[in-house]
């Protein structure tokens, strides 16, 4: 199957809702529906056999996987490493939803070597030969306030999520992790925990955007690809926010008035939080992460204010 071919009409399945969904509500109310499996609460547009199929899911010893809570910048680092990974070309559009387990199971089978598989899933749920067969992983990582307030914007504009709710009711569930993946905190803490037994690459989001050369550069030797500092350089070009943006215009029919832009590829920006928490919001949020993650060392515990 060609890559054109796999991720054609790709759009119309990811966005149909599959099954009967559970319903949260937010701290003001409003429905917030998610699909339910094993105890952990996933997109509605996720299939409710997402665990048992992970079981058979083949894995290849040369798939790089790449693992973040969403809205960390999964799709741009995706987009770098596929471009070192076939001679510096840009995917079909499409092509990273396809290769999303959640999306599209096994359909990955189909997908030629090397797969660059994208997922929001806990480690636990993933096939274990990801770890026994010591594949690439590279996991993302970025400012969780940055997150909960790209996250807000991508669930209330994705037509899929049916959620009218504000900032205001969204926040609160955010940090009870009473939304859509499981939640950063609990993403965060098991990743850091399987780092410690597997050769997991982190990646954080702001490094990237402060040194996207020395980040490229830092992939490229973690997956065992070696090309020019020539290439290196036009890869921060074609893949800045604002080239891969046109890559939006495939989720403008499923969004609310036509934003593909707040459902997939937005701003990039780094701090955007500071324009949306007020002074008790960010308090709380201080507060409930250093509960969390009271017995962990983090890069954002200096800079949770930063």
């Amino acid at each position: 199957m060609s890559r054109d071919t796999a991720a054609k009409g790709i759009f119309d399945d990811i966005n149909s809702i599959k099954g009967e969904q559970t319903i949260l509500h937010d701290a003001l109310g409003v429905p917030f529906p998610v699909n339910e499996i094993d105890g952990f609460y996933y997109s509605p547009v996720v299939r409710f056999t997402l665990h048992e199929e992970m079981k058979t899911l083949k894995i290849r010893e040369n798939d790089i996987i790449f693992c973040s809570y969403p809205r960390s910048g999964q799709h741009w680092m995706w987009n770098i490493v596929y471009r070192l990974t076939h001679d510096m070309n840009e995917a079909p559009n499409g092509y990273e939803a396809f290769c999303m387990p959640e999306m599209v199971s096994h359909g990955l089978d189909e997908v030629p070597s090397p797969r660059l598989i994208r997922t929001h899933q806990l480690p636990d749920s993933l096939p274990q030969d990801i770890w026994k067969k010591k594949c690439k992983v590279i996991n993302i990582v970025r400012h969780p306030k940055d997150v909960s307030c790209s996250l807000y914007k991508h669930l209330s504009t994705w037509m899929a999520y049916e959620y009218d709710g504000t900032w205001q009711g969204f926040l609160p569930s955010f940090l009870k992790e009473e939304v859509p993946w499981n939640g950063w905190f609990k993403h965060v803490r098991a990743y850091s925990k399987k780092a410690e037994e597997a050769d997991i690459l982190l990646v954080t989001y702001e490094e990237c955007k402060r040194d996207t050369l020395g980040t490229i550069r830092k992939l490229a030797k973690y997956i065992g690809v070696e090309r020019s500092e020539k290439d290196y350089k036009q890869l921060v070009e074609d893949t800045r926010i604002e080239s891969i943006q046109t890559r939006n215009v495939d989720y403008n029919a499923y969004s609310k008035g036509g934003r593909g832009s707040d459902v997939m590829f937005r701003q990039g920006k780094v701090g955007d939080w500071k324009n949306h928490f007020t002074e008790a919001q960010n308090e709380m949020f201080n507060n409930v992460y250093k509960d969390k993650l009271k017995d962990m060392t983090l890069l954002y515990d200096n800079i949770l204010d930063s």
